[in-house]
């Protein structure tokens, strides 16, 4: 019985632990996804690319964005905001968007893989968020490549944000309950453990 429990929430773990956690999407390692045949990246708007208080992008993140399309990447923009803020960012920013996504439903990342310039293999798509509950949970149900950034601004976050955050924090509490069973060497920073 202990197994199965074991089993059971050996399972549901992994779908809320990242492949890969950085601390902001200028830490991307871009040599690194080429060797994972990520050809597709999915980003996540709020508090991934701007905070919550900003509407559209800044010098750097425009470079940024062109360093990713000129090294071959296609980048599409999957939010689950309805608002125009949305639409507003992405005609400035220069890239396809899903607003409205419900992350983490599939329904959104579905949308997104619709509107790409070509037709990807789920191993070439990687999404990037600030968010456990909602773009690492969305993308490993999809079995993308899942990438966790460090929101860049958590004061300005919206109640239901304040909400997963809560939820958030219970998994990572359970990730660490576990950690020694099933848990690869680069999730100890995920944690907030440098030392183990």
């Amino acid at each position: 019985n202990n197994n199965v429990l074991f089993l059971f929430i050996l399972s549901m773990l992994k779908n809320f632990i990242p492949n890969l956690h950085i601390s902001s999407i200028y830490k991307l390692d871009l040599e690194y996804l080429k060797k994972l045949n990520i050809k597709l990246i999915l980003l996540d708007l709020d508090n991934t690319l701007i905070s919550y208080n900003d509407k559209l992008p800044n010098e750097k993140l425009i470079a940024f964005k062109d360093k990713l399309i000129s090294e071959g990447f296609e980048l599409i923009l999957v939010s689950n905001s309805k608002k125009s803020r949305v639409e507003y960012f992405c005609d400035e920013f220069g890239i396809k968007y899903i607003k409205f996504a419900k992350k983490p439903m599939k329904k959104g990342f579905k949308q997104a893989l619709e509107i790409a310039s070509k037709k990807y293999d789920i191993s070439e798509v990687c999404e990037i968020g600030d968010q456990v509950m909602t773009d690492v949970l969305g993308a490993n149900r999809m079995k993308f490549t899942s990438i966790l950034v460090d929101p860049i601004d958590r004061k300005s976050e919206l109640f239901i944000t304040k909400l997963n955050r809560v939820y958030e924090s219970f998994f990572k509490f359970l990730v660490k309950i576990f950690k020694n069973k099933m848990y690869k060497k680069h999730f100890i920073e995920y944690i907030g453990e440098v030392n183990d």
